[in-house]
């Protein structure tokens, strides 16, 4: 009789693992679409993206810089620890971040002309960008006037300190 009933309870847990196998595969399935629908910007998007926004980004290989800067996951870290509530963020599709020298052309232009201008991108600056996908945000403005949303928020931060230089909102 004991024999017996070791069997079924052996069966019994062979069937549920199958099933539990077999909804956690059904599961991670279906998270799949959602992480392919991606849209995670590398450093060439930025570069033209940028651009349409009158900045200039040239993307610069990690392995081919020769000072010290922060890695790539530093620099999420350091993003991260910055915008802590972002975390909580259960809309987030992904993060990343792309290394490049950041310039402004147009504070150039104006600081030629005499004008007085935020140097922090006068010139090109060796920037880590952190790109968090997913993050919805409206732009402000007064009732009745059309408003923009961004599903992006991307961090700018100096590549060999950390320091925050930066935030912007983008719609992809």
């Amino acid at each position: 009789m004991q024999k017996k009933t070791v069997l079924i309870w052996i069966s019994v847990l062979v069937i549920l693992s199958g099933i539990g196998w077999f909804l956690g595969h059904a599961y991670v399935n279906q998270l799949t679409p959602a992480l392919a629908q991606s849209n995670l910007p590398d450093g060439n998007v930025l570069k033209q993206d940028l651009a349409k926004e009158n900045w200039t980004f040239e993307p610069v290989d990690p392995a081919k810089v020769t000072q010290t800067i922060l890695s790539r996951n530093q620099a999420i870290d350091m993003a991260n620890k910055q915008f802590p509530n972002l975390g909580d963020t259960k809309s987030i599709i992904g993060i990343t971040a792309n290394l490049g020298q950041l310039s402004n052309p147009l504070l150039r232009a104006s600081a030629q002309a005499g004008e007085k201008v935020d140097t922090t991108f006068l010139n090109p600056r060796l920037v880590w960008i952190v790109t968090y996908e997913g993050v919805i945000s409206q732009s402000a403005g007064p009732r009745g006037f059309p408003h923009a949303t961004s599903n992006e928020f991307d961090v700018v931060l100096d590549a060999t300190t950390g320091e925050q230089l930066m935030t912007f909102v983008w719609k992809r």
